[in-house]
């Protein structure tokens, strides 16, 4: 599925785990995806760059700003 900040989260919890994944980090994981790999398929992310995402996402999950680099 193509990135944006309207996918559906299905593909990034699938990726994920949808066991240990809730809805607010997936969403923080959609917005992460989607201002640094928009237009790309969620499948086709390395992992080394999803790592980096998944950073990214947890320093929005904790700090609430979806600003930090």
């Amino acid at each position: 599925m193509q990135i944006s900040r309207t996918m559906s989260l299905d593909p990034i919890l699938e990726r994920m785990g949808r066991e240990a994944t809730s809805l607010r980090e997936a969403e923080a994981m959609r917005e992460v995806l989607a201002e640094h790999y928009a237009g790309q398929d969620v499948t086709a992310i390395n992992e080394h760059d999803w790592l980096e995402a998944v950073g990214r996402m947890e320093q929005i999950k904790q700090t609430g700003n979806a600003g930090m680099e």
